[in-house]
């Protein structure tokens, strides 16, 4: 896990946001200064002279206060006939005010138009380069922190921090580096030069140089305390160091527990115990779903081996499923991982127990981590079984586990998957697989299953909604030939939270399926329309329940004695908890 998921206010480098600060403090300077020059224009005004009438009629001081109104709207209006010409200072004033609302086109042309006025004056140019930072105008930004070091070293050495933050956003870590090395060489005694140091370090991967500068600036500036230990508990978080990430994170409360840096050490604690937990070397899950099908399958096994929706019995039941999954990692990594597991998988009806199957599931796989590119690759060799026996009337419990089930398929299963995590919080995801299909009963043919589908999806900007659209295509080749189809599916959906942690998730799919030799005269064409509504929420960070509405429908152009026995409509409601270990 790293640093970049921690709730940190100072996960990117200080020295390109710290412009924020300085505009806050100078723009109540400027504005005081302008209010000072404005007081001694004032105080070069000659007093009024006082006329030695000391009390006037009655008559005069009401013509006086009828004229006064009149005489201060004349003076208005000459002053804003001839306004005062505009300052150096009033511009940059301007530039502050416009780069802190995030103009940043006014703010730059303020700048240029004080730095005309008075082109010695190095913070104005100062404010101009921060400004072209932030419009990501990098070379331009570059050239002036550059020129400001070399005309006055001293007074802008917080340039060499600005320069090694433009680096940083670049990702040229070594030349931010370079940069701070020389800031080093000019203030040996500086905590600041070894805190940016050590955010380098850690975005190069050095951890040791990360730990041993953050520790250094602790060392040179006490008041620095609390950031080095934050940061170093930072830096073993990310290295998967748990024990020592969540000892610093507790000393940086200590140090001084009502500051914002303290409450991201607090919200940061559950992430570590998270993270170590992640990181056990073996996993285990198991599930149990109950649900209704008011149309099942005649055949379920196909549809779990994924085939499309087959020929329907027109009948309802209940039904209830129980997966058990666990496994060992060989190899446990950050950035790899691999590992062998098993999973057992059963689904049972109430009535229809001919339509029970059971499974058992050996697996391998192997995964990477190549940030931003996710890899996956999994082996599974499932046998499966089918049928059933009724144990009662009405059982508190559908699932039979291949009891009184016979050998039906074994399956091999090859499945790469490949996720990229884009910029602007988009995400692709995309899978291929592979099948292929070995029948036990004598009867049906062998079959090989060949799919791809690819995601994407995207974050709305400061929400938790997803949306995401996909495509999907699937191809089987049967030694029977009216079992060979092929299909293609788009689809959409939506995920979005509701309410006391309860997310919401909705889809819809549309799916096109040609069974090019499903008679000698005549190929089958169905068309295949899927809504899925569910909702979901984690209970004590472990347990997941589901509660999941699915409507299907199905359109088929072939007719069987004058009947469309394939086209058909179901609805399923299923109840799900999952548990992890």
């Amino acid at each position: 896990m790293g640093i970049e998921n921690l709730p940190l206010p100072i996960q990117k480098e200080r020295s390109v946001s710290c412009h924020q600060t300085r505009s806050e403090i100078m723009r109540p300077i400027v504005r005081l200064i302008l209010w000072m020059l404005s007081l001694a224009i004032l105080a070069s005004i000659p007093p009024l002279q006082v006329s030695a009438l000391a009390v006037q009629s009655q008559r005069d001081l009401f013509i006086d206060q009828q004229t006064a109104p009149l005489t201060d709207m004349a003076q208005a209006a000459v002053v804003a006939e001839n306004p005062p010409a505009p300052t150096a200072l009033s511009h940059f004033a301007d530039g502050v005010e416009a780069l802190d609302l995030d103009d940043l086109d006014g703010a730059v042309r303020s700048f240029k138009m004080a730095i005309q006025m008075e082109p010695n004056n190095l913070e104005f140019r100062y404010y101009l380069a921060v400004t072209y930072v932030r419009m990501s105008r990098y070379e331009e930004a570059l050239r002036i922190f550059r020129q400001l070091i070399e005309i006055s070293p001293e007074n802008y050495f917080k340039a060499y921090f600005d320069i090694a933050g433009v680096y940083s956003r670049q990702e040229q870590y070594e030349e931010a580096l370079k940069v701070l090395n020389g800031a080093e060489k000019q203030r040996p005694e500086n905590a600041r030069v070894y805190l940016e140091k050590g955010y380098v370090y850690k975005n190069l991967g050095d951890y040791d140089l990360a730990i041993k500068s953050f520790t250094l600036a602790r060392e040179l500036d006490p008041k620095e305390t609390q950031l080095s230990y934050f940061m170093v508990g930072a830096v073993e978080l990310e290295r998967e160091s748990f024990e020592e990430a969540e000892t610093l994170f507790k000393k940086a409360i200590e140090v001084a527990p009502d500051t914002p840096l303290a409450e991201s050490a607090r919200q940061t604690l559950p992430a570590v115990e998270n993270a170590a937990w992640v990181r056990k070397p073996w996993y285990l899950t198991t599930a149990f779903n109950w649900g209704y099908d008011d149309n099942v399958p005649r055949d379920p096994l196909e549809e779990l081996t994924g085939r499309p929706a087959g020929l329907p019995s027109n009948a309802g039941d209940q039904f209830e499923t129980f997966l058990l999954r666990g496994g060992y990692k060989v190899l446990n990594q950050k950035e790899m991982e691999a590992g062998i597991g098993y999973s057992l998988f059963s689904i049972g009806y109430r009535d229809w127990t001919d339509n029970n199957v059971t499974s058992h599931n050996p697996h391998v796989y192997f995964q990477g981590d190549f940030n931003p590119v996710f890899f996956r690759f999994q082996y599974d060799f499932s046998y499966f079984y089918a049928g059933g026996k009724k144990q009662d009337i009405n059982p508190p419990l559908y699932l039979t586990f291949a009891n009184n089930s016979e050998a039906r398929m074994r399956m091999h299963s090859f499945t790469p998957t490949i996720s990229i995590l884009e910029p602007y919080d988009l995400r692709t995801d995309i899978n291929f697989g592979y099948q292929i299909k070995e029948y036990l009963d004598g009867i049906t043919k062998d079959a090989s299953r060949y799919a791809a589908d690819i995601t994407q999806s995207y974050k709305l900007p400061g929400t938790e909604v997803y949306p995401r659209i996909g495509y999907r295509y699937a191809y089987e080749h049967s030694g029977d030939d009216p079992s060979t189809y092929r299909y293609h599916e788009v689809f959409a959906g939506i995920s979005t939270p509701i309410y006391w942690g309860v997310r919401g998730d909705v889809a819809f799919s549309y799916m096109r399926t040609a069974y090019p030799d499903f008679s000698p005269s005549k190929e089958r064409l169905d068309q295949s329309y899927t809504l899925n509504v569910s909702i979901s929420r984690t209970f004590f960070d472990r347990l997941y329940c589901v509660f999941m509405y699915l409507h299907l429908k199905n359109d088929s152009d072939y007719l069987v004695d004058g009947q469309d026995v394939y086209t058909f409509r179901k609805n399923m409601y299923i109840v799900s908890i999952t548990y992890t270990f």
